[in-house]
């Protein structure tokens, strides 16, 4: 038998539930009554113990511990923007407008990001942006996919946006090298049952519904996604086209007006989980399967004027497409942290395709044809089937090594594409084999890396890197019997200084060489009839295009709060893959492409972010509560001169202007007000030129509690969004004008569940501190907390709080 006492036995469990009880309503309090602004705190880990080591579980893939560097955290206008030594991350997750909003619409809301109706994304102005998820590549972004899948996938997936201008030799050059955009999934760690839902109309069948769950406990995590959305935009299109004789100087005029439409369903859906087995070793898994529709139709009308007033060839076409893109991906990873806070090793594993297919048929109306030089006008189907295949295997490594940082890893991936396009008559049912063809493209990239990042005093630090990739290329033109390979090993340094100027002001430096190769679409080389007035073929023989930059930025916090920032840059492309035109005769225009000449670029980039704190007065007149975000860029690209014979000699140059801007207004309580804006300069693109061409935004919302709320959304307030292309050489001249009809309006509810309340938040923290909820201290603990909360909820209710002024918060060394 005991000999101790049974006696103090209850009231030594009192005592300790009372302790746990006190302290876990004091964690809950304490999240429930910070800032304002909606800024997610941090969350409270699933794994069995805490630890330092913590911070690398959590930390987003892509994402390298640092161990000097990092400034301070705030939030403006729905953005948190941590500013690194190799990166920029701006919050999306607790924007106003990322409700019923996919990624483009978002992205437009990122400091020198903007995405065109058409899905193109631009950096800086440049199209030759890297798009990666949770820093690895997705087949559904690869090539011709990505523009689609851009304007398909909601914002709910992501919570972050990471703008790498420089990436180090950690990152890849797969899907388009350059500068990268590395999305951050939202990472589910709240301990118990999480989720929200919600569902936004907008006009001509428009509408969205998005929901999602996670449940939390002890050693494991599971979530879900489901999305579905039918959107899409009307455009109209005028494009003049001059063909100069060289020899008579005569022009031979063509106008082509279209009508296109296409509003598509998209559904998305994925489930993944986490399970630390134990206090060091961590295994995730995921799989996501989407479907978008490809359904189209379109109005053409082709009027030929040759030298003429009047009309020689005029005729009309009717298209209608059907079609769907299946996507899916699988991903495995395990994650190993060791003794030294900060060391792991991560592999990762995953496997993505993209199934596209589209049948179209065209049908032909002729309005006046000529008697001889007419062109052949033959109703016919389409079909065409696109298929990306791609498997990644990444092994990194980061720990302590002397007084710094080693990051050191390897990346092996096999990507194969395939482009089946067959084209059949209607009439007979034969095979246009002018047009019929298929492509096949199989690329394996391997790759090893290592960084190392070091503080060499108090105020200097540095990251230098070496990314050494091995291509090997071959394709295969199988119609016309056309085999090409290409292989070749690029070494790709990066170099990265910082100088600390004071507790809130840096200077940073950073150099970077990157590759950019060529898409499956660049490469074919079959000729491809689109019409008799215009064709298009790739080129076999192209190699990467070779990019450097140089940047010089400063950084600071105005008064210790509102970040600013200005960078200065440069950036050269080496063997560009331009687009070149040629006559093939006097009606018909071939498009193809070639590495020629090289591109230079630089500017000078601003952002600055702040806000009106709350209750501040001016002469007893109470400000507006106001979060402000402002960016510009201003550069300049300069490019070599061709023509139909290839490099002319001489330089094309243009200065652009970028600015971005806007601001939320905390009206009230319970209703915030956003605007967002962005004009894009004029920029150079092959033989021509893009006009300017903006988008103003808007967003409210209103909580009617803490759970529901009313989400309101206009785009395009201002229908600034039309396209202008222009194209001047010394044998053609070509203007195409697009109208692009987006603006609308969605309207919207949003609905968030579960959390940390009550019993189950007593629960679930103790689950995940691993203690059983069913021992005795454990129901005690609980049914304090439950007495605690009545007692708090029988006093009078609490005036709300205003929105907290954010507060600088300490620098993190990881």
């Amino acid at each position: 038998m005991s000999s101790h006492p049974a006696a103090p036995f209850p009231s030594a469990c009192k005592a300790i539930s009372a302790a746990i009880a006190l302290l876990l309503l004091s964690v809950q309090a304490e999240a429930q009554t910070g800032p304002a602004s909606g800024q997610a705190q941090p969350a409270t880990s699933a794994e069995p113990a805490a630890r330092a080591d913590a911070k690398a579980a959590a930390r987003p893939a892509g994402e390298a511990p640092q161990p000097s560097g990092q400034i301070a955290t705030v939030n403006v206008v729905s953005e948190r923007q941590t500013n690194r030594v190799d990166r920029q991350v701006y919050d999306i997750k607790n924007d106003a407008s990322t409700a019923g909003a996919s990624i483009g619409d978002v992205l437009n809301n990122v400091p020198s990001v903007n995405v065109d109706p058409n899905g193109t994304v631009r950096l800086r102005g440049s199209e030759r942006v890297t798009v990666l998820v949770d820093g690895k590549p997705t087949a559904q972004l690869q090539g011709e996919n990505r523009a689609a899948a851009i304007n398909a996938l909601p914002a709910e997936n992501y919570e972050s946006v990471q703008v790498i201008n420089n990436p180090g030799a950690e990152f890849g050059n797969e899907a388009g090298g350059g500068p990268i955009l590395n999305l951050i999934s939202r990472r589910y760690t709240k301990p118990g049952g999480n989720g929200s839902v919600a569902g936004n109309l907008g006009p001509g069948g428009r509408r969205n519904a998005f929901a999602n769950g996670s449940y939390s406990a002890g050693y494991a995590s599971v979530n879900g996604t489901l999305n579905v959305r039918r959107d899409g935009n009307q455009t109209d299109t005028e494009e003049v086209r001059e063909r100069i004789d060289p020899a008579t100087g005569a022009v031979s005029r063509l106008r082509q007006t279209a009508r296109r439409e296409g509003i598509n369903s998209f559904v998305q859906g994925g489930v993944g989980g986490r399970y630390n087995y134990n206090e060091r070793d961590t295994v995730t898994a995921s799989v996501s399967v989407n479907k978008r529709g490809n359904d189209s139709s379109a109005s053409e009308h082709f009027t030929d004027f040759r030298t003429t007033e009047s009309p020689v060839v005029d005729y009309t076409t009717r298209r209608k497409t059907d079609g769907d893109a299946l996507n899916h991906e699988i991903v495995t990873g395990f994650e190993r942290r060791f003794n030294t806070d900060g060391e792991t090793l991560k592999v990762d594993l995953r496997h993505s395709s993209n199934n596209n297919t589209a049948d179209t048929n065209t049908l032909y109306q002729s309005l006046a044809m000529p008697a001889t030089g007419a062109p052949v006008l033959r109703d016919y189907a389409q079909d065409v089937e696109t298929r990306v295949r791609m498997t990644d295997l990444s092994v990194d490594y980061s720990g302590k090594a002397g007084a710094g940082f080693l990051n050191t890893g390897g990346r092996w991936q096999r990507l194969r594409q395939s482009a089946d396009n067959r084209y059949l008559f209607l009439a007979g049912g034969g095979l246009d084999t002018r047009r019929s063809n298929l492509f096949e493209l199989d690329q394996d990239v391997l790759a090893a890396y290592g960084s190392y990042e070091m503080p060499l005093n108090k105020l200097w630090s540095f990251k230098g890197g070496l990314r050494v990739e091995h291509t090997d290329q071959d394709l295969d033109q199988v119609t016309s019997d056309i085999q090409a390979s290409n292989k070749y090993t690029s070494y790709l340094p990066s170099l990265f200084l910082t100088y600390k100027l004071d507790q809130f002001s840096n200077l940073r430096l950073s150099y970077a060489d990157r590759i950019s190769r060529p898409t499956s679409g660049d490469l074919n080389p079959f000729v491809n009839y689109a019409n008799d007035y215009y064709v298009s073929s790739g080129n076999p023989h192209l190699h990467a295009v070779k990019l450097h930059s140089l940047e010089l930025g400063y950084e600071t916090k105005i008064m210790g709060l509102a970040p600013f920032s200005v960078r200065g840059y440069l950036r050269k492309e080496g063997d560009v893959i331009t687009d070149r035109r040629v006559f093939l005769n006097e009606n018909t225009l071939l498009t193809t492409r070639e590495n020629l000449g090289d591109r230079r670029s630089g500017g000078i980039e601003f952002s600055v972010m702040g806000m009106v704190p709350p209750n501040l007065r001016i002469k007893g007149i109470a400000l507006p509560n106001i979060r402000f975000m402002f960016n510009g860029n201003w550069g300049f690209i300069e490019q070599d001169r061709t023509d139909a014979l290839g490099l002319a000699g001489g330089k094309r140059s243009s200065p652009s202007l970028q600015l971005q801007g806007g601001g939320q207004w905390q009206i009230g309580p319970d209703d915030v007000l956003t605007l967002m804006s962005f004009r894009q300069g004029k920029l150079l693109s092959g033989e021509g030129y893009r006009e300017p061409f903006g988008m103003m935004n808007l967003a409210y919302e209103h909580k009617f509690d803490k759970r529901l709320s009313l989400n309101i959304r206009a785009n395009d307030v201002l229908r600034s969004t039309d396209q202008k292309f222009r194209v001047e050489t010394e044998l053609l001249r070509d203007r195409t004008d697009t109208t692009v009809h987006q603006r609308r309006l969605y309207v919207g509810l949003r609905y968030t569940f579960g959390g940390t309340t009550g019993n189950d938040a007593v629960r679930n923290a103790l689950q995940a501190a691993g203690v059983n909820p069913d021992s005795p201290a454990a129901r005690e603990a609980m049914r304090m907390a439950q007495g605690m909360q009545q007692g708090q909820g029988s006093t009078a209710e609490a005036p709300k709080a205003a929105p907290a002024q954010p507060q600088p918060q300490p620098t993190t060394q990881k």
